[in-house]
């Protein structure tokens, strides 16, 4: 594949007689590159931190969550029934 570029980037410079502008491409996600953690940006140490530890955060809520269900639901019950009777006592003037 290098070397189709490489002859694609000949021929560009033969026919227009001019160099080819490389532009450098924006890493999105490469996990070769994450390990090589001292050679990181630190915006890059930030955007992995953030890749990394959302799994471990995503994991711990849905673990608070499934634990408390029935709580959740009794208090989203509770709030719903305690909204229904306060709105037939407040009388408009």
């Amino acid at each position: 594949m290098n070397r189709l570029n490489e002859l694609k980037d000949f021929f560009y410079s033969f026919f227009n007689n001019s160099r080819s502008k490389k532009r450098e491409m924006k890493r999105v996600f490469q996990w070769r590159r994450y390990l090589n953690w001292r050679d990181l940006t630190p915006e890059e140490k930030v955007s992995a931190k953030r890749f990394l530890f959302l799994p471990v955060f995503a994991y711990l809520i849905i673990g608070i969550f499934n634990q408390n269900l029935s709580l959740i639901a009794l208090f989203l019950i509770g709030y719903v029934l305690y909204k229904k009777f306060e709105k037939g006592d407040i009388v408009k003037k």
